[in-house]
Formats: C-alpha cells, structure tokens, sequence
C-alpha cells in the first residue's frame, strides 16, 4: 500500500474529527459569548425579566446547537459523496446516470445544510436607547432564499478546492512511487503538511461565517479564484520562463527584465494608493497580494519540479531524432545515390573533383556520428554540413538542365550556437520536391543573424513525387523538426510554412541570445 491510499485509509477519519472538534469548540464559543454579553447586562444593572424578555423567542438547543451540528453533518456527508463517489467517477470517465445521481446528491445535502442553519439558527445583539446606552437583547435570523442558493455554491467551491489539493497530494505521491526522486517526495510531504496546517488552524481558530458571507463573499472568493488560475498559467507560460532564459552574467541582457520589474512595482504602488482612498486595505491584500503570491510560488513550485521531466523528455526525443536522422541522412539510398554520382563524375572529369566529392561526404558523415548528439553545436559546424550537403546535390545535378541554387548565408563574425540539424532538413526538404529535371527548378536559401535571432529561409519550386518514389518517404520529416524546436526552444521560435501549388517557402526564426 502506497503513501497515497494510506492517506485515503486516514483521509475520512482526520476530517471527522476535524469537524467534530470545530463544532464542539463553535459551539462552546457561542456559549461563552452569550454567558459574557449577559454578565454584562447584568452589571449596568439592568433587571433580570428586562434582559430575558428580549430572548423569549431564542432557545439555544433550536437556534444554535441544533442547526451547527445539523449543518455541519449534511456537509460532511457532501464532501464525502463528492470525495469518494462523484469525482473517482468523472476522473475515470464515467457520466451515466449513477454519477448525474452523485452529483444531485450532493448538491441536496448542501442546500439542506444552508438551508436548515438559515432556518433555524438564531442571532442576538444589545438594543440601545437614544442615548446609546444597551437596554436588553434583540433577537433576528439571517434567513433569505438568495443566501440559502449563494452559500449552497460556495459550499460546493470549498468542496472543489478541497478535491484540487487532495488530487495534487496524490498526484505527487504516485509520481514519488514510480520515479522514486527526493524531490518529488518533499513536494508531497510540503503538500500534505500545508493542507494538514491549514485545517488543522481553521479548525483551531477560523469561522466558517467568514468564508460563507452571502452574494457578497462568493463574488469576492469567485474572483480571487480566477485571479490565482490567470495569475498562475500567466507565470508559468510566460513570466519564469522569460527570466529562466535570461543570461544574468551580460548586463546588457538585464535591462528589459529590470525596466519590467520597475514598471509592475510603479504600478502596484499606484493601485495601492488609490486602493487606499476608496476602500479597505484588507480587500487590497485579498484581491492583490493574495492572488499574486499563490498564483507565483504555485506557478514556481510546478516550475522547478516538474520542468526536469520536460527536460528528460526533450533529452529522450533529442535521442529519437538523432536516430532516425541517422537512418534518414545516410541511408542506403542516399549513399547509393551520391556514390553513383561520384562514379559519373569520375568518368566524366579528373580525380580531383572526385575526391573533392568524397571528402565532402567524408566531412557529413563525420558530423553525423560526432557532432550530431551534442545538445548544442557551433552554427559555423551547421552551416558546413550545409554546404557540404548543397555541394553534393549540385554535383549529382545535370547542368543542362533548367535549374537554379542560390545561397546567401550571412560571414559569422562571432559563434553562435544551436541545437544540430534544425536547418538542414529544410534544405533536404527543398531539394527532394523543389527538383525536376522534366520542368523549370530554382531553390533559394538564405541565413542570416543579429544579436538576438537567427533568421532561415528556404524558398522552392514545387514538384510533387511520385507515390513510388522511395526518397519521397525519407528525411527527418518537418513534423519531427517542428517537435524538436517546441521542445528546445519553446517561445523562442517562429515557424512559417507557406505553400501553393508552384512553390513551397519556409521561415524560421530563432532567438539566439
């Protein structure tokens, strides 16, 4: 038995003494309450029928420990249906009429619970006179039909919340179960001893009247749930990514994230002053600071420990393209097909062009056993694959034929450095269908750099193969190009792919920095 379905064996007891000891203590707090705001009545003095005239119609078993205890058991049993029946039944997929039935249930048991403590549960506060002096007790009820509805919902959003923790502690702790990292085992012992924490104090010395206040309550908890969702996908798709790639030993670099930082501080400085003018500050916090703090460290949290499995996963994809690049690249027909045009050459011209002609195919396959599984390589390496690569196609080409190649890559000045055969398979691709020998071809290639991105364009006519044709299936293939710059470069890339019938164009930039 894992950590996970020992704390399902737990789960239900810890919750049952949690609401037995939060209502017994409610319930003895009220008590005391009513004990002191009588004691002081009577030290005014005020007589005893005057004091106790104005709680006739108030009975502390009906209006107060009936309705809590009442309440408090049809909400247990609404999280418990949720926890146990409802939500196993929509994580498996399951939406026939025995989950639809789960659902409704819970939803009766919390209105049942709001609407049965509405109903009976009684308040008391001191009646004054003209002067401001108490004179005795006046007792009213909370109960509207709007409240019953708007209470009920908030329920069932304390009760979701409650599931997304639960779910993220076993989420962590099956991830510890079949990784084993030491990690992952203190995120969850850190989930599990926050939400311990936080239970266990709101247990101590929290209200649930100050999570359920009506219309009002549910609007403001509604919206600092949205906050936190925003705020969070917001700095984890963008914001810490953005500062992660950022090379904080150049000073340069650091400029736009500081002017950003400068920018967001002015900002939440001028909304605190005006926040200050026209309301609470405690609204400031729960609407601001509140939702930025749990959207960011959540979004953080996520960030530093599971960014490692998406790099394992680019590492293992890296692996795979290597692999079929290497099936792709030097394959029998791609050998086949340069040593034939070698032989020709040979026949046709002196010994130097042809062992010009092998020394370039000698300089591919070199890069291909030894540069191609560095996770990044110098362009200068690249782009000479990629002239070797152009040069062997230009040999096997008759020049007869109507057929134009142009190359313009930009003289490196500085290395720059990216991960291997991103570029060539755009070439490869150009070549394979931007080819005939029967009509007019022309392929133009382009490369060039600034300080911050790399700009490559491969620009073709288009002459589709014939389904029989075996060169037609082989290369890395563009989805698997599209893939690899996803995983790699991940918001630091744009791929444009445009094509029509007569020709084929490929964009990519790529930052560098």
């Amino acid at each position: 038995m894992n950590s996970h379905e020992k704390f399902r064996t737990y789960e239900v007891f810890f919750i049952l003494f949690a609401v037995i000891f939060y209502v017994v203590r409610r319930l003895f707090g009220i008590a005391h309450d009513f004990d002191v705001d009588i004691e002081y009545l009577e030290r005014i003095p005020l007589p005893n029928h005057v004091i106790w005239s104005g709680l006739a119609s108030y009975d502390q078993y009906l209006n107060n420990i009936f309705p809590t205890i009442a309440a408090a058991v049809l909400f247990t049993a609404a999280w418990f249906v949720f926890h146990y029946f409802f939500f196993p039944a929509i994580k498996q997929k399951n939406y026939d009429i025995s989950t639809v039935l789960w659902m409704v249930f819970v939803v009766v048991l919390l209105l049942a619970s709001c609407f049965i403590y509405k109903e009976y549960k009684l308040f008391w506060r001191f009646r004054y006179d003209v002067h401001g002096n108490p004179i005795g007790f006046k007792v009213f009820s909370l109960f509207r039909k709007l409240y019953v509805l708007t209470d009920a919902f908030a329920s069932i959003i304390i009760i979701a919340l409650y599931e997304v923790v639960a779910q993220l502690y076993y989420y962590t702790a099956d991830l510890f179960e079949k990784e084993r990292q030491p990690k992952q085992q203190f995120l969850n012992n850190l989930i599990l001893f926050l939400a311990l924490a936080s239970i266990s104090l709101f247990t101590l010395f929290g209200e649930v009247a100050n999570l359920i206040v009506g219309l009002t309550g549910l609007v403001i908890g509604l919206t600092q749930i949205l906050l936190i969702v925003g705020l969070h996908h917001l700095s984890f798709k963008i914001v810490i990514p953005y500062f992660a790639q950022i090379n904080y030993s150049k000073k340069n670099e650091l400029v736009i994230p500081m002017l950003w930082l400068f920018v967001y501080g002015l900002f939440n400085i001028i909304l605190y002053l005006l926040w200050y003018r026209i309301a609470n500050t405690g609204f400031y916090f729960g609407l601001v600071i509140l939702p930025h703090l749990l959207g960011f460290f959540s979004a953080l949290v996520r960030w530093l420990f599971f960014q490692e499995k998406k790099q394992l996963q680019t590492q293992v994809f890296q692996k795979s393209a290597e692999l079929i690049t290497l099936r792709s690249q030097i394959n029998p027909h791609f050998l086949f097909n340069a040593l034939n045009t070698l032989y020709a050459v040979a026949l046709k011209e002196n010994a130097e062009k042809t062992s010009n002609g092998i020394q370039k195919l000698g300089d591919m396959m070199r890069f291909m056993l030894h540069e191609n599984h560095q996770e990044r390589i110098p362009l200068s390496k690249e782009i000479e694959y990629l002239e070797n690569f152009i040069e062997i196609q230009r040999m096997r080409l008759d020049e007869s034929h109507d057929i134009e190649i142009r190359v313009n890559i930009q003289q490196l000045d500085y290395e720059i450095y990216i991960a291997p055969m991103l570029l060539n398979p755009f070439v490869e691709n150009a070549f394979k269908h931007g080819i005939s020998f029967r009509k007019p071809s022309w392929i133009y290639i382009t490369l060039t750099f600034d300080a911050q991105k790399l700009y490559f364009k491969v620009h073709n006519s288009l002459h589709p193969k014939n389904e029989n044709d075996t060169e037609k299936q082989s290369g890395i293939g563009l989805d698997n190009v599209q893939k690899r710059l996803e995983l790699i470069y991940p918001q630091r890339h744009t791929l444009e792919i445009q094509q029509s019938e007569q020709d084929y164009f490929v964009s990519l930039t790529l930052g560098i920095f």
